[in-house]
């Protein structure tokens, strides 16, 4: 297959067009995941499986009766999302592989014909941004294998950034698809919370989670996103949600932007100039405002996700304490000292937060962040200096991306062009509430200013 085929809506295009099968998409895609195995991006792959739902999708193709245009599409998939074929671990010891059923993300793509092509690499239990501890070892970067992929859902941004797959799923909690997403130099979206459904995907902190996509265009995230977002019984968060709407006209050809920055908001010296750079592009007039009081709110995140995470993993803990990593442990284990009270805390000084971003930045209708304060760290590195701090890897891979999980905002990352290297630099949007929609299309003309009209 051609790099003209590499992503979804292209090869959505071509089975439309009728030059090329589902089955043979299938086995191009079968042939660079092993072409490309050292990256250890899937951690199951069973080409039988993968071959009958792309056998089947030929057929319906041949017969002039597709489910959807996306019938026959491989797309990869989370190792926390439930497959009744694939086993589910969390690339962790302590689950098991059961195979129970598919999550409600999952079945609605079934019915729309797409081939489920596997699941990927993941920091175990998602909890941790580098995908470097996982039971299976961890995922190497495809744009330069000595740097790692970030997390957790570093798999599937290396099947889409390798071109094995034009499309995965990821879930993220405090970056996790975005992360991964600007490190590779590909595009992820993170649903507004209770836009989408969780049900069968494994959680980490119920009330940050979201499930979202990652792909190689904007284009195919479009296509993607309506089989997240809606109500959904099985997850009472998206109760009253609604489904994939059109935006309406687009928000003039100027929306309102605003750039955050500030003490807690560094960012290295070669990704402001990305990102300055980006914007210059887009000939649009953005003011910069400078937040305060981001280590406190920072440190109410920390404490929702680990009180929320050892709650969750309370009795697998207790039974099975051997299973988890030693790091994913310890998370656990310290989530333990946090009291009640601190977490009633934590969720006092999220409402201030969000409530400051909605109230009190005057009218935007996106914010603009990169995604990450650095380009994709070393193999091994433990540290990560810019903008005078010096922080944790894993710190430098939540650094902006936490801000969207504890607003609850939807947030998109696309990439940008990078003048002072060949690594890639990421560039994040955050949309208001309910306005996923308006906020890929904000994106989409952001992205045609930076980058260049898409080819799908």
């Amino acid at each position: 297959m051609t790099n003209a085929l590499e992503s979804l809506s292209a090869q959505a295009a071509a089975l439309a067009a009728g030059t090329v099968t589902p089955a043979t998409l299938a086995q191009d895609a079968l042939q660079r995941a092993e072409q490309q195995a050292a990256l250890n991006a899937f951690v199951a792959l069973d080409p039988t499986t993968i071959m009958a739902q792309a056998t089947a999708a030929t057929d319906r193709r041949q017969a002039g009766r597709p489910l959807s245009p996306i019938d026959g599409v491989p797309i990869a998939v989370k190792d926390n999302y439930l497959t009744r074929d694939f086993p589910t671990t969390a690339c962790s010891r302590a689950l098991p592989g059961a195979r129970p059923r598919d999550a409600t993300v999952i079945a609605r793509l079934r019915d729309a014909g797409a081939v489920i092509f596997g699941k990927t690499n993941m920091h175990e239990w998602a909890y941790g941004a580098t995908n470097s501890l996982s039971a299976i070892g961890q995922t190497l970067n495809p744009r330069d294998r000595r740097r790692i992929t970030g997390g957790s859902s570093g798999g599937s941004a290396a099947a889409v950034a390798a071109g094995i797959v034009g499309a995965a799923l990821g879930s993220d909690t405090g970056g996790s698809i975005r992360i991964p997403a600007a490190a590779c130099g590909v595009y992820g979206f993170k649903p507004g919370y209770g836009r989408a459904s969780r049900n069968g995907v494994l959680p980490l902190s119920w009330s940050l989670d979201a499930p979202g996509p990652l792909g190689r265009t904007l284009r195919d995230l479009e296509l993607l996103l309506p089989f997240f977002l809606g109500e959904d019984r099985r997850d009472p968060s998206t109760f009253g949600a609604v489904a994939m709407r059109d935006p309406g006209p687009p928000i003039a050809e100027a929306p309102a932007l605003i750039a955050l920055d500030g003490a807690g908001l560094e960012r290295s010296d070669e990704v402001r100039a990305a990102l300055v750079g980006a914007l210059n592009a887009t000939g649009l007039p953005v003011p910069t405002v400078e937040l305060e009081q981001m280590d406190s709110y920072f440190s109410a995140w920390e404490a929702i996700l680990h009180c929320e995470a050892t709650a969750y993993h309370t009795r697998r803990l207790a039974d099975h304490p051997e299973g988890f990593g030693a790091v994913t442990r310890a998370h656990l284990e310290a989530g333990k000292q946090l009291s009640g009270r601190e977490y009633l805390n934590a969720q006092s000084i999220r409402a201030h937060f969000t409530s400051l971003l909605l109230n009190r930045l005057g009218e935007w209708d996106a914010l603009v962040l990169p995604t990450l304060p650095v380009t994709a760290p070393m193999v091994g590195e433990e540290w990560q200096s810019f903008g005078g701090r010096r922080v944790t890897t894993q710190d430098s891979m939540t650094w902006f991306c936490w801000l969207g999980n504890l607003s609850g905002l939807p947030c998109v990352t696309l990439p940008v062009p990078n003048p002072a290297s060949a690594l890639p630099v990421g560039m994040m949007l955050m949309g208001r509430p309910g306005k996923d929609e308006e906020l890929l299309a904000i994106a989409g003309l952001l992205n045609e200013r930076i980058n260049g009209k898409e080819v799908s």
